[in-house]
């Protein structure tokens, strides 16, 4: 499900950033404060909601949720596999690696048929793709 800030709500205080384990949650460059999350190192563990004191995170809706519906390693199929969850990431394309196992972290993306794929990249590499495309229609 990966999370976003609402920057309405949030008031800057930091403990998001602090209770993520995966420092998926950091500050941005601007005034006011105001926390980003990237979603793909957002794992879902959701330790950064139960500290807020306001509503400043909210669902990142289209984001598959980490080793839930959506992800490869809640089917049998990919049972004893493990995934970086973005925080190895392929030197070549930016995804998230994955462990088959008993095995080295490999890359699906570079890699066709070697292993699962993540939701979560796909999702970014197509909002990266129709930014760029954006980016290039509108100048």
């Amino acid at each position: 499900m990966a999370l976003r800030v609402d920057d309405r709500e949030c008031i800057g205080c930091g403990a998001c950033e602090s209770a993520c384990p995966t420092g998926a949650v950091s500050q941005s460059t601007g005034f006011p404060v105001v926390y980003l999350v990237d979603p793909l190192l957002c794992n879902d563990c959701n330790r950064c909601l139960a500290v807020c004191p306001v509503s400043g995170l909210v669902a990142a809706e289209g984001w598959a949720v980490c080793r839930g519906r959506g992800c490869p390693l809640s089917s049998r199929r990919y049972a004893g596999w493990d995934c970086s969850e973005g925080l190895e990431r392929c030197p070549d394309c930016g995804s998230v690696l994955w462990r088959p196992p008993g095995r080295d972290w490999v890359c699906s993306a570079c890699r066709e048929g070697q292993g699962a794929g993540c939701p979560k990249t796909r999702r970014a590499a197509r909002l990266a793709t129709g930014q760029r495309t954006e980016a290039r229609t509108s100048g």
